[in-house]
């Protein structure tokens, strides 16, 4: 329970005086702050995962369905610099991936339709790309 909220980190991209601020806080007594220039930044770099969230036992008899369920993918967001190697860690996006359509989707009519489960984090990406003005392409 400690663990819990102990852990916080804020990313400002000002766009007027080009710099990205990173914010992080560990407990309640150790902090850091990095600044970067939005010129040092190379790219935004994501990776994606899916996470296995359950083993329902009907699984083993199912033929031709995967033996793990998975509706959760994460997505880890940093930024590529320039001149170094290193990426800086910025967030971690949860999202729900869609659902096939059972006999309750069907009652009900709540259909994920064609949501794909990464509309959020592109969505966001396309923003941090835009406020960071890579969407221009800079020299």
């Amino acid at each position: 329970m400690l663990w819990l909220f102990s852990y916080r980190r804020c990313v400002t991209v000002d766009r007027r005086v080009g710099q990205v601020r990173i914010d992080t806080r560990r407990f309640w007594f150790a902090s850091s702050t990095r600044v970067l220039s939005t010129d040092q930044v190379a790219g935004i770099v994501c990776r994606a995962q899916a996470l296995p969230t359950g083993f329902p036992l009907w699984r083993v008899f199912a033929q031709g369905r995967p033996m793990l369920d998975t509706d959760v993918a994460f997505y880890f967001v940093a930024l590529r610099l320039r001149d170094s190697a290193d990426e800086v860690p910025l967030f971690t996006v949860l999202e729900s991936l869609p659902v096939e359509d059972g006999l309750l989707t069907e009652l009900t009519g709540d259909s994920d339709g064609d949501r794909i489960g990464d509309e959020g984090a592109t969505r966001l990406l396309t923003q941090l790309r835009e406020y960071l003005g890579l969407a221009k392409g800079r020299q």
